[in-house]
């Protein structure tokens, strides 16, 4: 294995020094920036802007014709900030949202996509909706959150957007030519008009497809110019927990993450005694599935390094071989991250009690108007009570940017105390596919080894040998249509394991229509069969329908059934949400899921469990916002195909989560968030995450010195 490993490296080395070609594409538009004092930033568009340079959001990117109502854009820099100003023509505007926060692209909103350094670097996205709600991200860091400012007023005819977005915020090198595109999207028309665009290119913020801004960070005479180098970031914490004593008692601590740049491009990552409060989402759910679930990061270290891991050009039911939720609670940890020209790397050591986790991962990227190649290696390391697990993974791939097609190999090898058969410690992925913005297929070959289940990744199944494919494609129609789009996929799958027997099989036809008027239909099957941990191969289907209104806003309204043979017996899901403006600013959202499991298979019972939901949400400022959640859960716990059904009350004891066990747990949390430049604060009774109210009242403080949240 490792042989064919290192031949596969010398090879892909081979291929990427034929595959060098001249970057971008000739007729991409380039605009220089003046070089101004600073414009008036009210929501309007006045003489201040007089000297800016000008462009035109003109072509529509979804529907692939020019744009039926374009927006325009004036855009200049006086040496530390970016200032932008958009006028939308636009009717029927939708716009809820008026925290900010990522619910900021369920709106109406305007953004800016900025490359510093080409596809050689990170890129940063601001948006900000017709109230002014501003959001961002960038692929630095997932929890990226700097200072910046979008004010937005409505107009007789559409609204008007001035933002200032800080040039410290980025890691720019000292380049003063960028790639940007800007963006408009509405919700009505399900319309991302653009500023370029480019016939070939499958997304719409491609840095080797969109155009250039070039004087970025020069000031005028007598001027500021923008720090080339980003600022250090220590970000303590102060956390205090009262409580009874039944509960275990009062109790605060206190710890800090921090980020020390070492180059214009890297930075050194700590955290020491981090908390890992997850106040804002609530991960509770009773939707039916074979798999176990996974759950976002949003632990500060690892949200600073998890984006340069698992890059695959393509990847279907592949393995996650470092997937963080997984490393439980450390006491420290220390990594390195960063980029250097076309590669980027990283690598950490998460420190805590008898156990060790740590990974590296080292990505080589090459792009140009003909073709994309790249190449990932990674590897991951957990140490803990006598046990050693190590993934080493190689994946790789290229893209013709003409043709459409891509052809990639993702490879693994496992070894260590969990591994007692090498061959059963690995796994191999190759396929083939074809690519464009509106149409997907993809086709390939997989085999992941029995053995081939990292302790620090996430594996939905092991032990299975066979093939996959995907298929996807949009159909649009003309803007006045009663029907906007019309979108068909399916995957299907057929595995067997190392004795030769089925052992999952995967057919997912699925039909959305997305009308006018923010109506949605959805029609689905999901016919899953999974060998399970008792050796049976049994069904896990749901098939159904969905009918929705404003499915893609912050108010969403819907009715989904599905239903099929599942388990030993058949399965009927029913999941009723609506969602209620009860002002400007307050939204009640209402919701009751059904799950009933019907089996007359000797020694299991048939089952009905719900799930009965509400949340107010209050959006008082663009910086603050409460939440108050009531969750109830009651019934058995629907059989899976990875832990066995159980109706033992010792089992049920320790574990409520496990199949067949019956749940009765009411929760109730209240949540208080506000972030304002250098200080975050959390004000949270209870915890959203339990089955049950945990009777606490939590505050945290924390304190952003140096560079911003997530920069």
């Amino acid at each position: 294995m490792f042989e064919s490993m290192r031949r596969t490296l010398f090879a892909c080395g081979v291929f990427l020094l034929a595959c060098r070609g001249v970057a971008g594409a000739a007729d991409l538009p380039s605009i220089a920036l003046p070089a101004i004092a600073a414009p008036a930033l009210n929501g309007t568009i006045d003489d201040s802007w007089a000297k800016a340079a000008t462009l035109t959001v003109g072509y529509d990117f979804t529907y692939r014709r020019p744009a039926a109502a374009p927006a325009h854009v004036r855009v200049t820099q006086d040496g530390t900030a970016l200032y932008v100003a958009f006028d939308v023509s636009q009717g029927n505007i939708t716009a809820n949202q008026h925290t900010n926060g990522s619910s900021v692209q369920n709106d109406d909103y305007v953004g800016v996509y900025l490359d510093p350094q080409g596809q050689r670097g990170f890129q940063y996205a601001f948006f900000a909706n017709p109230n002014g709600a501003r959001y961002q991200t960038s692929s630095e860091n997932s929890a990226y959150a700097p200072e910046w400012t979008a004010v937005a007023k409505t107009t007789p005819g559409g609204y008007v957007v001035t933002m200032r977005i800080p040039l410290d915020v980025m890691r720019s090198s000292g380049s003063h030519s960028w790639q940007a595109q800007f963006v408009h999207f509405a919700v009505a028309t399900n319309s991302l008009d653009v500023w370029v665009y480019s016939p070939i290119a499958t997304s719409a913020t491609d840095p080797v497809f969109i155009g250039t801004l070039t004087g970025v960070g020069v000031a005028p005479a007598g001027g500021k110019a923008a720090a080339n180098r980003n600022a250090l970031r220590f970000q303590p914490y102060a956390l205090s927990e009262s409580t009874s004593i039944e509960n275990g008692g009062s109790t605060s601590r206190i710890g800090t993450d921090f980020s020390i740049p070492i180059t214009p491009t890297a930075s050194l990552v700590g955290t020491l005694h981090p908390d890992y409060s997850n106040v804002e989402s609530d991960q509770q759910t009773i939707a039916p599935t074979a798999f176990a679930r996974q759950y976002n990061e949003v632990r500060p270290f690892f949200t600073q390094l998890s984006s340069f891991f698992n890059e695959r050009i393509n990847c279907t039911n592949c393995p996650q071989t470092l997937y963080t939720p997984a490393i439980p609670t450390f006491g420290q940890g220390y990594g390195i991250e960063g980029t250097q020209g076309r590669a980027s790397f990283a690598g950490f050591d998460a420190l805590g009690e008898d156990r060790t986790d740590q990974a590296q991962t080292l990505n080589y990227s090459y792009e140009d108007s003909r073709q994309n190649f790249s190449w990932n290696l990674q590897r991951v390391n957990a140490a803990a009570d006598g046990i050693n697990d190590n993934t080493t993974t190689l994946d790789g791939g290229y893209l013709n940017q003409h043709t459409h097609f891509l052809a990639y190999s993702n490879n693994g090898v496992e070894s260590g105390t969990l591994v007692t058969d090498p061959c059963l410690g690995t796994y191999h992925d190759l396929g083939l596919g074809y690519v464009t913005a509106t149409s997907v297929v993809v086709a390939g070959l997989q085999r992941i080894g029995a053995q081939f289940d990292p302790l620090d990744g996430y594996t939905a199944q092991s032990d299975i040998l066979g093939y996959q494919a995907y298929a996807s494609h949009t159909i649009n129609f003309t803007p006045k249509f009663w029907l906007h789009d019309i979108i068909v996929s399916d995957y299907f799958a057929r595995y067997n394991n190392h004795f030769e027997q089925l052992s999952q099989t995967d057919s997912n036809p699925f039909v959305r229509l997305d009308l006018r008027d923010l109506l949605q239909f959805q029609f689905f099957t999901s016919a899953t069969g999974v060998r399970t941990v008792s050796n049976e191969f049994l069904p896990f289907d749901g098939n159904g329908i969905l009918a929705g209104y404003r499915m893609n806003t912050n108010t969403p309204t819907y009715v989904q059934y599905s239903g099929g043979p599942y388990y030993h017996g058949f399965l009927d899901a029913w999941t009723y949400l609506m969602t209620l403006p009860v002002t400007r600013r307050v939204h009640l959202a209402l919701e009751t899921d059904e799950d009933k499991y019907d089996t007359t298979h000797p020694g299991e019972e048939s089952t009905n469990q719900w799930l009965e939901r509400a949340s107010l949400d209050w959006q008082l400022s663009k910086e603050f916002q409460f939440d108050v959640g009531v969750r109830r859960i009651i019934g058995g716990n629907l059989p899976a195909s990875y832990q066995a059904l159980t109706y033992n009350t010792t089992v049920c004891a320790t574990n409520l989560y496990q199949p067949g066990c019956f749940v009765n747990a009411g929760n109730v949390s209240v949540a208080a968030h506000f972030l304002l430049r250098r200080n975050e604060f959390y004000l949270v009774y209870g915890n959203a995450n339990n089955l049950s109210t945990e009777p606490a009242l939590f505050f945290k403080w924390i304190r952003y010195v140096g560079a911003e949240k997530g920069t």
